[in-house]
């Protein structure tokens, strides 16, 4: 009963944060209670009505938990003050166990219902991101699709890190955003800790940053060609910033565990980074490129666009094995009408500098993931870490002819923000 007591206390507080964060804007709000809403059910299916759902989550669900409860059962609250894990997934466990301890409980069900405040301000996130890139009709748009997004929706009620990683990196790309429209130092910092939240969860968000520095790298270089050089003292504070975050990083080990933690960026040869992400890892019925392995650059330049073409839109017909294979194949339509989305918008997005930030540290990410995913039940989860980000860089049932930048909203939109959410 208490635990029960306690997973609708903490939905409770999402419904009221929702109200309180939506308070001038009644469809945004509209919007957010349908993705509670959405999550929720799920959750009450998955928990109290029949607990078989089947998930692709479920060992990764298994291992988060059993460690939590470890944790929680055999640290006490001084012990779990010093984290036995700096990042990764053990950050999360490691997180569940420090919910468990303050609940004096270790039921699932109040860590999913954490996640789902995590899952709906990610919608919140993702509504401002595309407010600022596009309008506001088109974020309302946007956001209506990531409320009701299939995988997002069943992660976000899981007793994952997905939620969170997913949370913190929209946060990051939301005051990025802001900082290279309006040019207020302050959201760049936020911006990297936004970042640096995530990467200390997942490594995606490092890859982002990597791209935000090679593509200001670029942009500084055209200015000094152009003779723009607001532009280039402009870029060069965000290289700058960067450089640090990935430097830090990089010192700490802090979300680079997979890689090799501390001094992980650098440690390898280009040779040997290439061997040991693209030697052949594939097991199991859903992998795919068996035998494609990359033994020098060379390879890694044809194999790229190869690997993120099957990491996005996986599982093709052909590789239909299981009735099963239907809710991926349904997923990768999604992700093709997404695209679809992007390239119809492309020429407005190349002509805009943020849009085109936002453009290189999504492929960024995409790179990342298709080199280190093997095979299409893994894609699922990985690629939906990045969708609101694909999903904001596009109007996708707007017509392009009536794309326009109201500023004044825009600026009204970003003070909003820093209103409730500068830490």
């Amino acid at each position: 009963m208490y635990d029960i007591v306690v997973t609708w206390s903490i939905i409770l507080v999402a419904a009221f944060l929702t109200h309180l964060f939506t308070s001038a804007d009644s469809q945004l709000r509209k919007v957010l209670y349908i993705a509670l809403l959405a999550r929720v059910l799920l959750m009450v299916i998955d928990v109290y009505i029949y607990s078989g759902l089947p998930y692709l989550t479920a060992a990764d669900a298994s291992r988060f938990q059993g460690r939590a409860i470890a944790m929680y059962q055999t640290f006490t609250l001084q012990e779990l003050l010093s984290p036995p894990y700096p990042s990764g997934s053990g950050l999360y466990s490691y997180m569940m166990a420090i919910f468990y301890s303050l609940f004096g409980t270790d039921n699932s069900a109040i860590i999913r219902s954490i996640n789902i405040l995590a899952g709906v301000f990610t919608v919140y996130n993702a509504y401002h991101i595309s407010s600022l890139l596009w309008t506001r009709k088109i974020a309302l748009q946007n956001a209506m699709i990531l409320a009701i997004f299939p995988l997002l929706v069943v992660y976000a009620q899981n007793p994952i890190r997905e939620s969170f990683v997913v949370y913190f990196l929209t946060l990051g790309f939301m005051y990025f955003v802001s900082w290279y429209k309006f040019k207020r130092p302050h959201y760049l910092v936020l911006a990297i800790f936004g970042f640096a939240l995530s990467t200390a969860l997942h490594m995606a968000a490092l890859m982002a940053l990597l791209a935000l520095v090679i593509y200001n790298l670029w942009v500084m270089a055209n200015s000094m060609l152009t003779g723009k050089v607001y532009m280039l003292i402009h870029t060069f504070f965000a290289v700058a910033i960067a450089i640090m975050g990935l430097y830090y990083l990089n010192t700490t080990g802090w979300g680079l565990g997979t890689i090799g933690g501390e001094g992980a960026i650098g440690q390898f040869g280009v040779e040997e980074l290439i061997e040991e992400r693209g030697g052949d890892r594939r097991a199991g019925r859903a992998a795919y490129l068996t035998g494609m392995t990359a033994g020098n650059p060379a390879d890694v330049v044809w194999q790229t666009p190869v690997r993120s073409i099957y990491f996005l839109f996986s599982p093709f017909p052909w590789m239909m094995n299981s009735v099963w294979d239907l809710v991926g194949l349904f997923d990768a339509l999604l992700y093709i009408f997404l695209f679809w989305g992007i390239y119809k918008s492309f020429p407005l997005i190349r002509k805009d500098p943020v849009k085109m930030s936002v453009f290189f540290m999504l492929i960024g990410m995409i790179i990342a993931f298709a080199w280190g995913v093997t095979n299409f039940g893994t894609g699922m989860r990985h690629r939906a870490k990045i969708v609101p980000i694909i999903i904001c860089l596009a109007p996708h049932f707007y017509p392009l002819r009536k794309v326009v930048y109201d500023k004044v909203r825009d600026s009204a939109s970003v003070v909003w923000i820093s209103k409730r959410l500068r830490p």
